[in-house]
């Protein structure tokens, strides 16, 4: 027998005259069991389902989304979909909602959970991923907030009526805060300008780390004893210059994701009237990132959240780029050491011993004495020698 057919039968011998005591001993249940369903049935006698279960959920729900922000969720989503080169995920959502007057701004797991219930949640399609061959590389894995920042140049871009640009993008691995400058061209000198302008509120780092591009490292091979104003401003700073070997992007993976999502959640999903509406909305983007974007590397913290009771510090305002290079501190370049034992340093080519071959190692040249050492990552020094640098920028 079921269990609607017991609430029907015990209904049934209580009509008969039984008690609920003698009705509850024969079905196996409580005399309080059979007293609720024998008043339901006295109280719905043309409920023909009287005897059915029932939701136990509660009618209203004081957390519960509202329907308004429900349906501009979906509207926003939708926005973001039918443009092939947007990002559609909780940030680019969030800023699409920002973008329509919608505040306050729902929370990410909020804009999860709407668009799920919605089903239109899609699988994540990421392109394959470098797969590493188990070498090992010179650099901590997990630096503390502000101590490495990951500096990156996207561009160039095109505003309407052909107006050209380069975003200068900065991101603390740390903590993935990150900033942003638009400049209208890559001259080396605003570069250095624009980067200074970034620490001025993100706080100077102890290590910044670029691609080899002579916008950042300075003179065009073979030209490989000169450097740059970026170089120039590292130095100037106390900060390391760090390059990352050539042709591996990925040691900048950092910054180079936040590029991505740069371009697709902000930069291809607006039309700017020029650089200066350019550069206000992108200061905006840039703060919003900043407080609502959120990273599985700090267990769902924001850069904000990751900030939060430490301190940092940033560059005094009025800082001049320098025009010649500090003769202090130090540059280190790594480098992937192949079968033909040539290391390559912005032009300027060293041969190794075969048994340095298939590793990485980090050239480290001191600015001052002129010098050159090079070190395998177990400390082993493979070169010492000097390094003919020049004071002038290039």
């Amino acid at each position: 027998m079921s269990e609607e057919e017991l609430r029907k039968e015990a209904v049934r011998r209580r009509q008969a005259g039984e008690s609920a005591e003698e009705v509850a001993t024969a079905l196996g249940r409580s005399s309080r069991w059979v007293r609720k369903w024998s008043v339901r049935a006295a109280d719905e006698t043309g409920n023909q389902a009287w005897a059915q279960d029932r939701s136990r959920a509660p009618h209203t729900s004081p957390t519960r989304t509202p329907d308004e922000v429900r349906r501009s969720i979906v509207d926003a989503r939708a926005r973001l979909v039918t443009n092939p080169r947007a990002q559609y995920g909780p940030l680019a959502v969030a800023w699409e909602l920002r973008r329509m007057g919608i505040d306050p701004i729902p929370p990410r797991w909020t804009i999860e959970r709407v668009i799920g219930a919605e089903g239109l949640a899609r699988p994540r399609r990421r392109p394959a991923r470098y797969v590493s061959k188990g070498v090992p590389y010179p650099t901590a894995p997990d630096p503390e907030p502000g101590t490495v920042h990951q500096i990156d140049l996207v561009g160039p871009r095109h505003l309407e009526g052909a107006v050209e640009f380069h975003a200068l993008n900065l991101v603390d691995v740390g903590s993935h805060a990150a900033g942003s400058s638009i400049l209208s061209a890559p001259r080396p000198t605003w570069v250095a300008a624009g980067m200074a302008e970034l620490w001025a509120t993100l706080g100077v780092p102890a290590v910044a780390q670029f691609d080899n591009h002579s916008n950042f490292r300075g003179g065009i091979p073979p030209a490989w004893a000169n450097f740059g104003p970026v170089v120039a401003t590292c130095l100037d700073l106390d900060v390391v210059p760090r390059f990352i070997p050539l042709r591996e992007p990925w040691r900048n993976g950092v910054v180079e994701h936040f590029n991505d999502v740069w371009d697709k959640s902000f930069f291809r999903t607006t039309r700017f009237g020029g650089l200066e509406h350019l550069r206000a909305e992108n200061s905006s983007f840039v703060a919003f990132h900043n407080e609502h974007h959120r990273y599985s590397a700090h267990r769902g913290a924001s850069p904000d959240e990751m900030w939060s009771g430490r301190l940092y510090s940033p560059l005094q305002a009025g800082y001049k780029v320098p025009t010649s290079l500090p003769a202090k501190g130090r540059i280190e370049v790594i480098r992937y050491i192949r079968s033909n034992r040539r290391l390559d340093l912005f032009g300027k080519r060293l041969m190794v011993a075969e048994e340095h071959t298939h590793q990485y190692v980090t050239a480290t040249i001191r600015v001052r004495p002129r010098q050159l050492t090079v070190v395998t990552l177990d400390g082993k020094v493979i070169h010492d020698g000097d390094f003919a640098i020049s004071r002038i920028l290039r």
